[in-house]
Formats: C-alpha cells, sequence, structure tokens
C-alpha cells in the first residue's frame, strides 16, 4: 500500500473542527507543520496527534503531499509565500482543506507542476463521506490518502463545488423553513407537537423513497392535476392561519410548477386574490 511520509500541513483558524482530526492518515503520516508561529504550529501537533512544527516552508519540499487548511482571507498571501519559495512544485500534490473554495485558487501553484485539489465534507460534520474535485492525478492521490482512514472520497467536476453546496442547501438550509411551515400548519389542526413532527418526517421520507424510484414521475398533488380549486382552499386556510405560510404556499407552488417543466398559467389566476391579502388589503 502506498505510504505518504512525511505530509506536510499549511494550517490556522479553527484545525479543532476540521475534518483532519479524524483521519488516523493524518497521524500516521503528518510530518513538517507551519503556522503562523511556531507555537501555534506545535498546538496544532498536539490537536491532530502527529507531525512537528517548523518555522520554514523550506521543510516541504521533501514532501510529496502538502495540505493548505487556513481561513480565505490569508490563502492569497499563502500562496505568494509559497511561490516564493525554492519548493520544487514538479510532482508535488497541494489539497487545499475548505469547505467553498476551490482547487483554481492554487492556479500559480499548478502553473509551475503541482498537482492541486480541494477536500471537505460532504454534508455533516460527523460524516465520513467528504468531496473533491480539482487534477485527476492529485484527486488519486487524495483517495488512496482518505480511504485508508474510511473515509468515502466522492469526485466532482472541477470548478463545480459551489453547484454541489447549493445543491445540498436546498435539502438543509432551504428545507428547514419547510419542514417549520409544514409542522405547524399540522399543529393548527390539533395534532400535538410529537405527532405533527413525525407525520412530517413519514412524509418527507415517502417522497424522498418515491423520487429515488420514479424521480419527477414520482410527482402527486393538486399541483400536477392542475387543481386550481383545492389550492384555492389551502391558500384561503392558510391566511387564516398565517398570511406568511399562505405566501410561501402559493409563491413555492408556482416555482415548484415552473421546476418541474409545467405552464405556471393556470395557477397564477390565483394571484389576485392571494397578494392582495398578503398586502393586508
Amino acid at each position: 500500500m502506498k505510504t505518504f511520509q512525511p505530509v506536510a500541513l499549511l494550517a490556522a483558524g479553527k484545525i479543532r473542527d476540521s475534518f483532519l482530526r479524524n483521519l488516523p492518515s493524518i497521524q500516521q503520516s503528518l510530518g513538517p507543520v507551519r503556522s503562523s508561529s511556531l507555537r501555534l504550529a506545535s498546538r496544532i501537533c498536539g490537536i491532530l496527534g502527529g507531525g512537528y512544527p517548523v518555522d520554514s516552508y523550506e521543510d516541504f519540499d521533501t514532501c510529496e503531499l502538502i495540505l493548505i487548511s487556513v481561513p480565505e482571507p490569508w490563502l492569497t498571501t499563502v500562496v505568494e509565500e509559497l511561490l516564493e519559495t525554492s519548493i520544487c512544485w514538479k510532482n508535488k500534490t497541494v489539497v487545499l482543506c475548505d469547505e467553498d473554495l476551490e482547487s483554481d485558487v492554487l492556479g500559480k501553484l499548478a502553473h509551475l507542476g503541482a498537482r492541486t485539489a480541494s477536500i471537505a465534507l460532504a454534508d455533516r460534520p460527523e460524516s465520513k463521506l467528504l468531496i473533491a474535485e480539482g487534477d485527476r492525478r492529485a484527486l488519486r492521490v487524495v483517495k488512496l490518502f482518505t480511504e485508508r482512514s474510511g473515509f468515502r472520497l466522492l469526485t466532482i467536476d472541477s470548478g463545480r463545488k459551489r453547484h454541489y453546496r447549493a445543491g445540498t442547501a436546498f435539502a438543509t438550509t432551504l428545507a428547514m423553513p419547510l419542514i417549520t411551515a409544514c409542522v405547524e400548519t399540522l399543529r393548527a389542526s390539533g395534532l400535538e407537537q410529537n405527532v405533527a413532527t413525525m407525520i412530517a418526517g413519514k412524509l418527507l421520507a415517502r417522497s424522498m423513497r418515491s423520487y429515488s424510484q420514479a424521480g419527477r414521475r414520482s410527482w402527486e398533488g393538486p399541483l400536477v392535476g392542475r387543481n386550481l380549486e383545492v389550492v384555492r382552499k389551502h391558500v384561503l386556510a392558510l391566511f387564516q392561519l398565517n398570511p406568511l405560510l399562505a405566501s410561501y404556499y402559493y409563491e413555492n407552488s408556482v416555482l415548484a410548477v415552473q421546476l418541474l417543466r409545467q405552464d405556471p398559467q393556470w395557477l397564477t389566476k390565483l394571484a389576485p386574490e392571494v397578494y392582495p391579502r398578503a398586502a393586508g388589503d
């Protein structure tokens, strides 16, 4: 099995929260660690359970794999500092550990011969699923390094991490208001909180199962059948409860119909009823 000894690390910021802490291969292979000070580098070594602090980038020259984990505002300066060293970048693999930034920010190092990639957790902090993008040769190195620690690596197209993050937002950040609207409306029908939450969870799970089996064809309900009267009843009932919920329901319905490539004209007939009420007229 290929070994990576030593692996270099350039780190700063909240390394304690980094997925690197959960990589046994870091503890086994970590070599020179550089930060803004020797004291901080030593602290990072203690957090990660391996490596040794250094105060010079030149110590990185013997390392095939170099990891960078620094706050975004520092990255430009860090790259410029690396460019000023005498390190031979040919056959070096430089990997940026960052939730949002992509390997293109390491473009100047790539121009000098480095193979570059970026890597991040795919979802929740305790997950053992990672996403990576970048040079194919770099991704092979990343795969070997991370999977030794029991992690699964998903590769995405270069320059598409923003698409990935936007996609996950639909199932997390943007899903939470939808779940809240569902539970609060069920509660308004007279159900207890725990029962309303249970029903919402079952419905969402069923929708996910249906989608996994049939994709868009699994869509069902009054929007599919263009049942304007049912949608009107829902919206009017929600206005009695909370005008914001009524607007949310209606506007989401219009966007949902468009997203699933249907003509929303039939639904926009409700606009003269919805918007005056939403404005309090």
